[in-house]
């Protein structure tokens, strides 16, 4: 073959095949609304696309999202852990009374005078929900918030506790040299780095962006069996692949025009098979992870982006791109798949104590991403060099050649 055909050839696959990759990628990215309008588009443009039955017509009151409150989801625990209607009631009472922080806004004493019932039942009604999820809930103070969520991790005797519990207003103010005398025998900065990692307003984890319309593309049901998981695309056009012009005489240029019609074509079927996949791969993943708190008999669990793409053999970025905008049915209602995931305290905390050793490194001799993985290990956090570089790109801190001293 002519070199120049050859590259000539050559050239038009490679166009060809990012072309039909970029489509995948637009095509997995879309939620379900988004691409039946986008699939209406493309049925005009290819007359080889033939629709043989039209998308359902969605009503917007059928589709409001719902997404569990911070009202619900405590509402939930107090039924739970109150079978008595009295003291249902007073911790219901409450809810009401908490701020956007998730802080208590009036204290026992206010509280016993606004529902004429003594502080002590109060007080032992308080002792319960400060148990709930999230962490840190019904604090009446940061410091007490702090408290409970250190609690809550098992850490009520580490050294992080005590600097809250016992010198938190010297921690505010910055005294370290104080807080060393008065608390000579812990580490005060690994305990710094392990408050880094708690909440100061606890209520974040349940606020949500208002999303006035979305549709669900997975449905997650439990049944006697066990879960069932399905992508629903009732929103979408379905179509086929039309015969009508195969019996046809063309011209070598029309000829030239269907097989390019019906080349894209197939990548668009593919590119929609392939989307159903990774939705049905990211649905069952999910719901082994979070199956009870998808039943509502527990909390969510930590899980990162990163895990579910490393499951998953796909980048991170293609992951993030699917669960765009993606909604699934469960039986805690409407739920958009990015809320399955939870960060991991322990992540957090790495990159904290990462950004700690970059920050003391003798800047003439910087540490390699190899030394930081180490180093890391060495404080208890199990992480691979892959996910340090990661960590410090997220960071936006440079490789050790570029923060080397010239």
């Amino acid at each position: 073959m002519d070199p120049i055909l050859r590259l000539k050839l050559s050239s038009e696959q490679r166009l060809t095949m990012t072309f039909a990759l970029r489509q995948a990628l637009e095509i997995l990215h879309m939620p379900q609304i988004e691409l039946a309008q986008w699939l209406t588009q493309e049925i005009e443009k290819n007359p080889l696309l033939e629709e043989t039955s039209p998308a359902k017509t969605i009503s917007y009151s059928e589709e409001i999202a719902s997404l569990p409150s911070l009202h619900d989801h405590l509402t939930h625990q107090i039924r739970e852990n109150f079978p008595d209607p009295i003291f249902r009631s007073l911790a219901t009472e409450f809810i009401e009374h908490l701020d956007e922080k998730g802080f208590l806004t009036l204290s026992l004493e206010e509280l016993s005078l606004l529902l004429s019932v003594p502080i002590s039942r109060l007080a032992s009604i308080l002792e319960v929900i400060q148990t709930f999820d999230p962490p840190g809930i019904f604090a009446r103070t940061l410091q007490e918030s702090l408290l409970l969520q250190l609690k809550a991790y098992g850490m009520e005797k580490g050294d992080s506790f005590f600097l809250v519990r016992d010198c938190f207003d010297d921690l505010l103010q910055g005294r370290y040299s104080v807080i060393k005398r008065k608390l000579s025998s812990i580490n005060v900065t690994e305990a710094i780095q392990k408050l880094a990692r708690l909440s100061s307003r606890p209520a974040n984890a349940y606020l949500h962006e208002t999303t006035p319309f979305a549709h669900a593309d997975l449905s997650i049901c439990q049944t006697e069996k066990g879960w069932t998981i399905e992508t629903q695309e009732d929103c979408l056009p379905k179509i086929e692949l039309s015969d009508q012009y195969e019996s046809l005489t063309f011209s070598p240029q029309e000829q030239e025009s269907l097989r390019s019609w019906k080349a894209a074509a197939k990548w668009l079927f593919r590119s929609l098979k392939k989307r159903r996949q990774i939705l049905l791969s990211i649905g069952a993943f999910l719901v082994r992870k979070q199956s009870a708190y998808l039943k509502q008999t527990g909390p969510l669990v930590p899980l990162t982006l990163q895990e579910l793409a490393d499951h998953l053999h796909l980048h991170e970025s293609t992951v993030s791109r699917a669960l765009h905008g993606k909604y699934a049915a469960t039986p805690r209602g409407l739920l958009p798949l990015r809320s399955l995931l939870k960060s991991d305290p322990e992540a957090q905390s790495a990159k904290t104590l990462l950004q700690t050793l970059i920050k003391n490194e003798d800047k003439a001799y910087p540490l390699t991403d190899d030394d930081l993985c180490s180093a890391l290990r060495e404080k208890g956090h199990k992480v691979a060099r892959r996910t340090v570089s990661k960590y410090r790109k997220e960071l936006k801190i440079g490789s050790a050649a570029r923060r080397k001293l010239r």
